[in-house]
């Protein structure tokens, strides 16, 4: 069974794209975790959420796909050693790592970006393009295994994409 850990902040991000994105990946299959800062539980009007593991808990080859899950909550991970060194280690071992909204810019200060097709809100346009993304303001955009959301209304691609990918890697290692 595919594994996917959505990453959180501990608080302020999108309950809904939270929910859709797990609803969409368990009815693809997946076994779904969620990473935050901390286990402690997230109390956000009319949401809770208790995470499995915490963000320094995680391990890149524990899971087929991560996704940071979009939320103006996500500045605190910007700059966060862990959600840095996950985002690293998810990349360097080929897998499938998905970033909707604010959350864009963890990827960005992680190192991640250089010369990468990316989208974003066009209020982090010009931290992506000086992190030295190829940033481009469409809904959603995709780099070898890295998708990236600007717009909610394109979530649905969003997701879609993260899935073409995994299954594009699946096929590539069936064939090596």
């Amino acid at each position: 069974m595919a594994k996917a850990l959505l990453v959180v902040p501990k608080e302020h991000f999108s309950v809904s794209q939270y929910r859709r994105t797990r609803q969409l990946l368990e009815q693809e299959g997946f076994s779904v975790q969620v990473a935050a800062p901390s286990r402690e539980q997230i109390r956000l009007t009319d949401f809770s959420l208790t995470p499995d593991l915490a963000i320094s808990e995680a391990k890149a080859a524990d899971y087929d796909l991560v996704v940071f899950i979009a939320g103006r909550g996500n500045k605190e991970l910007w700059h966060a050693p862990e959600a840095h060194r996950l985002a690293r280690e998810s990349l360097a071992a080929g897998k499938v790592v998905g970033a909707s909204g604010a959350a864009v810019a963890i990827l960005a200060n992680a190192g991640l970006l250089q010369g990468r097709l990316v989208t974003g809100p066009i209020s982090l346009a010009a931290l992506l393009k000086d992190k030295g993304a190829n940033y481009t303001a469409g809904p959603v955009a995709v780099d070898d295994g890295l998708v990236t959301l600007r717009k909610s209304e394109a979530f649905a691609f969003f997701v879609q994409a993260l899935l073409d990918q995994l299954r594009r890697r699946v096929a590539e290692q069936k064939v090596a």
